[in-house]
């Protein structure tokens, strides 16, 4: 699959570190310092969760313009009844510079999302377990290895990996249902925050919501950071697993980075 939404994703959550780095040290003795350095950090939240939701977007992009160009390297692949059902927009199509037709597929792509957002965990789902095999989906499937992996955090995922490795398997049965449900929450928070810096300048009631420890913010983004390298690392593997059940043979598979 191409890097590009990778690579984009990590320098964008690079600036949101770099805003957290320059807010941390600034004076918080007056009202309007406090309220300048809160809105900073409020800066590097919203970066965070853009960074997340331009993830996505360009990976799905990538999903899909590799799947057109893959077929049209090979005819006879036979691709899934909801491929067929994906839209695109006909202009983009017919309008985009014929550099060559994989650069045609991938613009139209671009373009089908460029107006769209993937703003939540059940949206991720929506738009990537159709590429995936059974068992193997967004994000119940996935919440073992998840846990175990050396960056899982207790307060995404309700228990540390250490803890998990020594439970019994029905303890770790019980504990992949309470991280189902805590990855959902705390990720229901973290957007929630950004709309409501976005919508109402972190005031959803009377008062802006407090937002005074870097660190806090760091958390977020270091959340963030898990899930979307977590995730890309799964749409990689499934992702050649795809094509080669949609009869891809493995030298086309290899070229799906074009």
């Amino acid at each position: 699959m191409p890097r590009t939404a990778l690579g984009h994703f990590r320098e964008d959550v690079a600036r949101a570190y770099a805003i957290v780095a320059h807010a941390r040290p600034l004076p918080a003795g007056t009202a309007p310092e406090q309220m300048l350095r809160s809105d900073l950090l409020r800066s590097a939240w919203m970066f965070a969760v853009g960074a997340l939701d331009a993830y996505f977007c360009d990976a799905y992009t990538d999903l899909v313009a590799a799947t057109i160009i893959s077929k049209s390297r090979h005819d006879s692949m036979t691709l899934p009844e909801f491929f067929y059902n994906i839209r695109f927009p006909v202009r983009a199509i017919l309008e985009t510079p014929a550099v060559n037709l994989n650069w045609r597929w991938r613009m139209a792509a671009r373009k089908m999302m460029e107006r769209e957002n993937v703003l939540s965990l059940d949206e991720v789902k929506k738009l990537f377990n159709k590429f995936f095999r059974d068992h193997h989906r967004f994000f119940g499937d996935l919440l073992d290895a998840w846990i175990l992996h050396p960056q899982s955090k207790k307060r995404l995922l309700g228990i540390t990996s250490a803890a998990y490795a020594g439970s019994s398997p029905a303890a770790q049965d019980a504990a992949r249902r309470v991280a189902k449900v805590q990855l959902d929450e705390r990720f229901d928070m973290i957007i929630q925050r950004r709309h409501d810096c976005i919508h109402n300048c972190d005031r959803p009631k009377m008062a802006p919501q407090p937002l005074v420890k870097g660190g806090t913010v760091i958390k977020v983004i270091e959340d963030v950071e898990f899930l979307v390298n977590r995730c890309d690392d799964h749409i990689n593997v499934e992702f050649r697993e795809f094509l080669r059940l949609c009869g891809c043979p493995e030298p086309i598979i290899r070229q799906a980075g074009y």
